[in-house]
């Protein structure tokens, strides 16, 4: 049974990025499924899916499957937090942003559309991805992007070669603004906003999560298994056959063969939001994902934070690969204007199945009529292997806390990057 009882972590905050779950002994006692195991997060369940006012209680303040199995919680039922998708109207603009200054690569599923000038242009960062498709008025994530690095200083390069501009040559600078800033723990960030009111916080990336520091052969097939360090999405290569095939955007955004992106992938996506929800946030992911989740408080503001980590988690600190962070804010929260992120759920078939029945359980099931996936039960889920959902609800009352556009999808998936 996939449920149970989990007390929520106190968390201590690195930054916005590096977040780790930092286990109070006296209070900190993990109940977890014995199905819940070192190599996948299963969402199986031994009983039939109980009615929607009962979803709540199988939250980690409930008392469900209250025996204890002492059993690693390492990987998550999030498995990756794929991309962001945000509709942009100049592909100029963000094909210098994206490529040039943030080290992304360029998709080849994509590069004719840079050829043509028109259509969806991906922007590629490890296991990651931004889409990036053509629309009138700009999608603006209401909070910050984490994007993680090996080292700042090629970044910091190619920033500076904007320092120097004179005011009238600012409308062609790709972003802006960027600051080099630090933090409470010494950490050093650089702040970039895009021109559309978008920022990204940029850091050099944490250690390999290893799940079990006393077996070191065990800790480096942990790290090489680590997703978000491992899966690579597809990158455009100024070879002859890529020039040949995309011409222009090969010789443009092109990287040199076997090169690998300077920015390494998406750490974190955080979203402001209204005060007294973080705790019904991370209830939400708890119970319909069953995805560790955890409420804690910002020690340099104050502010509650949801968090709700994706793929590996670190047993002893709780550091995962990726997160999603929900903050609350008095920050006056614009309308909701459709920018969505995809996220794979689950270790195989049987989890996605499992996902899709809970959120169709929560009654959160949605059609973007954009796409061509329209998605309404399970054997259309089962074709086109995922599913949409807008609405993340308060379980106890249905009430929507927040709209945000969930495009989840099963590691059988084409675009899975983990094959």
């Amino acid at each position: 049974m996939i449920y149970t009882t989990r007390a929520y972590r106190l968390i201590s905050y690195v930054g916005a990025f590096g977040l780790s779950f930092s286990r109070n002994t006296s209070a900190f006692q993990p109940s977890f499924a014995s199905k819940y195991h070192h190599h996948a997060a299963t969402f199986s369940r031994s009983a039939t899916l109980p009615p929607l006012s009962s979803l709540s209680s199988l939250s980690s303040q409930g008392d469900i499957g209250t025996e204890t199995t002492p059993v690693n919680e390492n990987i998550s039922t999030l498995t990756l937090l794929e991309h962001v998708n945000l509709n942009v109207p100049d592909h100029e603009y963000i094909l210098d942003f994206y490529m040039t200054v943030l080290g992304c690569g360029l998709d080849p599923r994509r590069a004719q559309n840079v050829v043509k000038g028109s259509g969806t242009v991906w922007a590629n960062c490890g296991a990651s991805q931004f889409h990036l498709p053509y629309g009138q008025e700009a999608q603006v994530i209401p909070g910050s992007i984490g994007l993680w690095y090996d080292s700042l200083d090629s970044l910091k390069q190619r920033l500076a070669k904007y320092d120097n501009e004179d005011d009238d040559e600012q409308q062609i600078k790709p972003f802006a603004q960027y600051s080099i800033e630090g933090d409470n723990t010494n950490r050093e960030s650089i702040r970039i906003m895009d021109h559309y009111g978008n920022v990204f916080y940029c850091r050099k990336g944490n250690e390999p999560i290893v799940s079990n520091g006393n077996d070191e052969q065990a800790a480096a097939t942990d790290q090489q298994q680590e997703l978000m360090r491992c899966a690579k999405q597809p990158i455009l290569t100024n070879q002859e056959q890529d020039v040949q095939e995309y011409s222009t955007a090969a010789e443009r955004f092109g990287l040199n063969k076997d090169q690998e992106t300077d920015c390494k992938g998406i750490s974190y996506v955080e979203f402001y939001v209204p005060r007294g929800k973080a705790a019904l946030i991370a209830e939400f992911y708890d119970c319909v994902f069953d995805a560790a989740s955890s409420v804690f408080t910002d020690p340099s503001t104050s502010d509650e934070v949801a968090i709700v980590a994706f793929g590996s988690i670190d047993p002893e600190t709780g550091r995962s690969s990726q997160s999603l962070l929900y903050r609350e804010s008095d920050v006056e929260l614009p309308p909701y204007d459709g920018h969505h992120i995809a996220l794979y759920a689950g270790n195989d078939k049987a989890d996605f199945e499992q996902a899709f029945k809970n959120v169709e359980e929560a009654g959160v099931v949605w059609v973007n009529t954009r796409f061509s996936d329209r998605v309404t039960n399970l054997n259309t889920a089962k074709k086109w292997k995922q599913f949409r959902f807008k609405n993340v609800t308060d379980l106890k009352t249905g009430k929507t806390i927040l709209e945000l556009e969930h495009e989840v999808r099963s590691v059988e998936h084409d675009a899975w990057p983990g094959r």
